[in-house]
């Protein structure tokens, strides 16, 4: 950049104002960075997302679907605090032919052509259909899916998908709210469909044909941006659209009558281009976006809503990036780049014109902003501009004005502001931690099938994992050689469950699943091998296996239950100090749950057979959670126990079983002191199992009082029911109580 034209935009940063705004940049960045906007928290979400998606893929590839899912946003870009409260956002591809020139055609597959004329909206075209030459006669069904014009081309109707989905979500009992082109679930997740086109058209190769300085993006990054392909996905209606032509200073506006032809279209969406422009740009860079987003939602929202989105930040940051030097984007300048970019973004909405960043002719405040609310926009804007910004003094998400004045040491939750970022950290690898194991039940284990089909079809899936494993490096073979391990623990037990329940002998292909599974985590494949032998009533093999876990188990290992995502305060508070790599701390320092599945029922204890069933009436039913909760979440048809009182609990079988009275009164003694001692998820579970030691040791009352505390605990959804419908069975009829 010429040196004039560098120190035109030093001046319009203000940059001869001197020591007011570097004292204040100063005070701004140590908030931010306590709020986890720094290096190392950002750098953690982007590896949970990324980590996410890749494991969803992986998932998809092993079942064979034909669909790809992307996470972009705030969370995949780290451009969020906590206080922010951002949502999920989804984009489901589906794997499908397309192709936007007709010379590309390929005969004897179905392709979708890409349809763009000047009848289309900016940044919209129409999906044709092309089928193959052997098809003489079309699906009726395709009709229904289709637009067929004047010269009978059918075209995709774009709400097809949302359609099929809305009704099978709902099937489910999910609560789906249409919210524009995309489907928001459970107002946390807005999932978008969409196709993919590896070949960029040219109105989104606007980045690389228009004038700029050149540092920004570089050619490494430019050359990436070619090959990231677009996306189309589904748009809503299309309103009147307004384009501004800055040569001649000339102002269009195009009206659209209200038909139905807004099914037609689709709008073209460089989400993996835009990806890789946030990903590298500087911290200081994503600091001045993520309090662009702040001002945003504390001053913008409440007077035109969403309709300024953070898509308009986003834009109005990468051009400013592109068009200034890379040497003022430095930490002690950041009220002035903050002040550059809403300069830059009131200067747009002085136009009624906000041009998109890798797509030509594309204004993005039509269909959002009213042409009534810009002056009072422009107003406030500049009120915060004349000001240096000082309205971040009193921004209240994530006491974001108490840190700059250094007001207050502590932040509401009762953590001091060093240990924000650990709270991030925690729920980033609590996330990673659930879709590693948690994608197990996933599969089928709630699903009423026969246990030898879903064997079969587990192996088939492992087999591919395996294949994966093997063929892929980087990120993906770490993604699968971390859930892996789950998978092998739960088709041994699978396995050894259904040679039980036919009295066959265990082959030794399960000890050798068994062996594979070690790898998971501290204890929960370990107690999964603990409790084959124990049902095949080889004990000593077992009690081997308990003690090897009773020496793994420390005060360093933190226990953890997917089901119960954010309730792991010690997993956030003390694991995360140890800042460890993710597979590092799962294998090492992780105690998950015990999971077992009624596809797994003779390998479970008897007691905890119970567990299956303990839902008992209408109102347990009402109370088993929201219907905003994804599947993985519903793990009330499974018996899910604490591994440390699991131990012991199996520990004391053995022992009563082998006559080792001493060792038997010692693992009954741990277990009662470990319920007390460490923090438990599934206590009411880990109670009834002391409930039901105390009844074969044949102290009946201190049984009896193991189980209503556990129902006080948990008075809706607790197998403790069952325990007392038994025992006072027993007392009124003689029956015999379970010998375990």
């Amino acid at each position: 950049m010429p040196a004039v034209k560098e120190a035109h935009v030093r001046r319009a940063l203000g940059s001869n104002n001197g020591n007011k705004r570097i004292v204040t940049s100063a005070a701004l960045d140590k908030a931010l960075c306590d709020i986890g906007v720094n290096e190392e928290t950002i750098q953690l979400r982007r590896t949970t997302w990324l980590y996410i998606e890749a494991l969803s893929n992986i998932h998809q590839q092993t079942q064979y679907l034909d669909c790809d899912e992307y996470y972009f946003g705030s969370q995949t870009e780290g451009s969020t605090t906590e206080g922010m409260d951002s949502d999920i956002d989804s984009l489901e591809c589906y794997r499908y032919s397309v192709i936007h020139n007709i010379a590309d055609r390929q005969f004897e597959l179905w392709q979708l052509f890409v349809v763009m004329d000047m009848s289309t909206p900016p940044q919209c075209c129409c999906l044709q259909y092309l089928w193959p030459d052997y098809s003489i006669f079309l699906p009726d069904d395709l009709f229904s899916c289709c637009h067929i014009d004047a010269q009978g081309r059918l075209f995709l109707k774009n709400n097809v998908i949302d359609m099929v989905k809305e009704r099978y979500y709902k099937k489910e009992g999910f609560d789906l709210i249409q919210h524009g082109p995309s489907l928001t679930l459970g107002g946390i997740v807005d999932m978008v469909n969409a196709f993919h086109c590896a070949k960029l058209p040219d109105d989104c190769q606007y980045i690389f044909r228009r004038p700029k300085p050149g540092h920004w993006p570089g050619p490494e990054l430019l050359t990436q941006l070619k090959d990231s392909g677009v996306f189309l996905v589904p748009t809503a209606h299309v309103e009147n659209t307004t384009n501004w032509d800055p040569q001649q200073r000339l102002g269009t506006l195009t009206v659209r009558t209200f038909d139905n032809s807004h099914e037609r279209y689709w709008r073209l969406s460089t989400n993996l281009m835009e990806r890789l422009l946030m990903f590298d740009l500087t911290m200081t860079q994503m600091k001045v976006y993520v309090l662009m987003k702040i001002i945003r939602k504390e001053f913008f929202k409440p007077l035109v809503g969403d309709r300024l989105s953070t898509f308009h930040l986003k834009t109005t940051l990468l051009y400013c990036v592109e068009m200034s030097p890379p040497c003022i984007w430095e930490d002690e300048n950041l009220i002035q780049c903050l002040t550059f970019c809403l300069t830059t973004l009131r200067r747009w909405l002085k136009v009624r014109y906000c041009p998109h960043f890798t797509t030509v002719n594309v204004n993005l405040f039509a269909g959002k902003l009213q042409w009534n609310e810009f002056p009072s926009l422009i107003e406030l804007f500049t009120d915060i501009i004349r000001n240096d910004v000082s309205c971040l003094h009193n921004v209240k998400m994530d006491d974001l004005g108490n840190r700059i004045l250094s007001i207050s040491t502590e932040s509401k939750n009762g953590l001091s502001f060093e240990e924000l970022d650990i709270v991030v950290a925690s729920k980033m690898f609590t996330f990673m931690i659930v879709f590693s194991c948690g994608f197990v039940y996933i599969l089928g284990t709630l699903v009423a099938v026969e246990t030898s089909k879903l064997i079969n079809d587990h192996a088939r899936f492992i087999q591919k994992l395996e294949t994966i494993n093997k063929t892929s490096t980087g990120y993906i073979r770490s993604v699968v050689s971390t859930t892996l391990p789950f998978h092998y623990s739960m088709q041994a037990i699978m396995k050894a469950s259904l040679c039980i329940g036919e009295n066959q002998t265990l082959p030794q292909e399960i000890f050798t699943l068994c062996e594979k599974s070690l790898m998971s985590d501290v204890t929960s494949s370990r107690l999964k091998f603990a409790s084959i032998y124990f049902s095949a009533w080889r004990f000593e093999e077992a009690a081997a296996i308990l003690n090897q876990v009773d020496a793994f188990v420390s005060n360093k290992v933190i226990p953890f239950s997917p089901c119960f995502i954010f309730k792991n305060r010690k997993f956030d508070l003390e694991l995360m100090r140890r800042r460890k790599e993710f597979l590092h701390m799962l294998q090492n320092e992780v105690a998950v749950s015990t999971i077992f599945s009624r596809h797994e029922i003779n390998c479970v204890p008897g007691q905890l057979v119970a567990e299956f069933y303990r839902t008992v009436t209408a109102e347990d039913k009402a109370c088993r959670g929201s219907i905003h909760k994804p599947s993985w979440m519903e793990w009330m048809d499974l018996a899910v126990v604490d591994s440390l009182p699991y131990m012991y609990y199996l520990q004391y079988l053995i022992f009563r079983t082998t006559g080792l009275i001493s060792d038997k009164d010692i693992a009954f003694k741990k277990l009662q002191t470990a319920i007390f001692r460490d923090l438990h998820y599934h206590i009411d579970t880990s109670l009834n199992l002391i409930g039901h030691c105390c009844e074969l040791e044949g102290n009946l009352s201190k049984a009896w009082r193991a189980y209503t505390l556990s129902v006080k605990l948990r008075s809706k959804n607790n197998a403790a029911y069952w325990h007392m419908f038994r025992m006072i069975g027993g007392l009124i009829y003689g029956l015999r109580m379970l010998s375990w």
